[in-house]
C-alpha cells in the first residue's frame, strides 16, 4: 500500500509543478507602493500623443505603466523603444483590443500570446501583466493570461478621458478621486488624445499638492 501512494504521488508530481509554473501568478506588484499613485496609459503606443506624454513625465522625473495594443506596437516599434529606453515599465493590453469574454478560445490565445512576442521582438522585455480591454474578464480568461505566465490586471480608477470631456472636467475628476496606492487609468492611443495631455501636468501637479508620489505597477 506505501508503494502506491509513493507510486501515485511521484506520478502526480509533475503535473503539480507543470500546474503551479502556468497558473499561478509571478511576483510582480499590482499596486502602487504605499504614499504613491501609479499613472497608466493604455491603447497606445501612438506616435503624437505617447511622446507629448512621455516629454511631460520626463520633465516631472516620473515612471509610468503603458499597457500596449499589440497591434500598435506592431506599427510603432520605434515609440515603444523610447518608452522602454526612458525607463517605464511596457504591458500588454491584447493584440487587437476585443472585448476577451466574447471571442473563441483560439481567438483569445492569439490575443494574449501575440502582443507578448511582438514587444518581446522590440525590446527584449516579455510584458509582466496584462489588462484586459474594457474591464472585461472571467474566470477563463484570467486563467489563460496566468497559463501564458503573465499577470491578469483590471483597469484601475477610470478618468474617463476617452470620452474626451473636456481638459477641465479630467483634471476635476482625477484629482477628486486620488487617495493612496490608486491606479489611475490614462490613455495615449487610438483617438485624440489632446486633452489628457493637456490635462496630465495639472493632475500631476494636484498630486503632488495632496502629498502623494508616484510608482509603476506590472514591476517586479
Amino acid at each position: 500500500m506505501f508503494k502506491r501512494i509513493i507510486t501515485a504521488l511521484l506520478y502526480m508530481l509533475p503535473f503539480c509543478i507543470y500546474a503551479a509554473n502556468n497558473h499561478s501568478e509571478p511576483n510582480v506588484r499590482k499596486d502602487p507602493l504605499p504614499g504613491t499613485v501609479a499613472l497608466t496609459f493604455d491603447d497606445g503606443p501612438n506616435p503624437v500623443y505617447t511622446r507629448q506624454i512621455l516629454a511631460i513625465l520626463k520633465k516631472y522625473n516620473i515612471k509610468a505603466t503603458f499597457f500596449e495594443v499589440g497591434a500598435n506596437a506592431k506599427l510603432h516599434p520605434e515609440v515603444v523603444k523610447e518608452i522602454h529606453e526612458q525607463g517605464h515599465v511596457i504591458a500588454s493590453h491584447s493584440m487587437t483590443h476585443p472585448m476577451l469574454t466574447r471571442i473563441s478560445p483560439s481567438q483569445l490565445k492569439n490575443e494574449i500570446a501575440r502582443p507578448s512576442e511582438i514587444i518581446y521582438s522590440i525590446i527584449g522585455v516579455k510584458p509582466k501583466c496584462l489588462r484586459y480591454p474594457f474591464g472585461a474578464s472571467n474566470e477563463h480568461v484570467r486563467a489563460e493570461i496566468r497559463a501564458y505566465g503573465m499577470v491578469p490586471v483590471a483597469m484601475g480608477f477610470n478618468s474617463f478621458d476617452y470620452e474626451r470631456p473636456g481638459t477641465q472636467k479630467i483634471i476635476d475628476w482625477v484629482l477628486k478621486n486620488i487617495y493612496s496606492k490608486q491606479v489611475i487609468l490614462l490613455h495615449d492611443g487610438y483617438d485624440k488624445r489632446e486633452q489628457t495631455v493637456a490635462a496630465l501636468p495639472a493632475i500631476i501637479e494636484g498630486i503632488k499638492k495632496k502629498g502623494l508620489g508616484f510608482s509603476t505597477i506590472c514591476s517586479l
